[in-house]
């Protein structure tokens, strides 16, 4: 079994990178009070619970909604601090978030960017789908994809489409069934019980 140790530097690293984990908005979230449907908390907190077993297997999250405000970003942070907390290196971001800078290292000829998405721990990756893919980014998210795979590093997304519905090469969405835990979230904005 795979044991991590929590460093405070690493943490505090960590959570400096990205836009979505340094955001106030999650910091006082309590997923125990959250008015989410039951069965939806019990799967994402056995999860976190057993998540050296996830790790070593590299199963990571796939939590999707139609509706805005259901509550993926938010479960997907709190889940994420929680491993960190465990001693877990993350990276989280929103997609063209990191589309973006993925297109601004191409431009340079630098690799430091996509090899960090390829090396931590958890790489955690916001609203999937939510544009076209063009070939160059389908190139490198199989790239990155496939990278993790063979390592057996969890990934974690969230969408608004189910993997079906994603704009992605047929060969990408099997991979993405494969490595990750399905969560559906209902179809309602959980925003005012979040109290985000």
């Amino acid at each position: 079994m795979i044991t991590q140790k929590f460093n405070q530097e690493s943490y505090d690293y960590d959570m400096s990178k990205g836009t979505i984990l340094k955001s106030p908005r999650f910091n006082k979230f309590d997923m125990l009070k959250a008015k989410l449907p039951k069965e939806l908390k019990l799967k994402v907190i056995n999860y976190v619970d057993n998540f050296d077993a996830m790790f070593s297997g590299g199963i990571g999250l796939y939590m999707h909604s139609q509706t805005p405000g259901s509550g993926k970003t938010t479960i997907m942070a709190i889940v994420l601090k929680e491993l960190m907390k465990k001693g877990y290196r993350i990276y989280c971001d929103s997609f063209i978030e990191i589309k973006n800078s993925l297109k601004a290292e191409f431009k340079s000829d630098n690799q430091v960017f996509l090899q960090t998405l390829k090396e931590k721990d958890v790489l955690a990756i916001d609203d999937i789908g939510s544009e076209v893919m063009s070939n160059w980014l389908e190139e490198i998210f199989k790239e990155l994809l496939d990278y993790r795979y063979n390592l057996l590093k969890p990934t974690f997304f969230t969408s608004n489409k189910a993997i079906d519905l994603l704009p992605f090469a047929e060969k990408s969405k099997d991979r993405l069934r494969e490595i990750s835990l399905l969560i559906e979230f209902p179809e309602k904005s959980f925003r005012k019980q979040l109290q985000i």
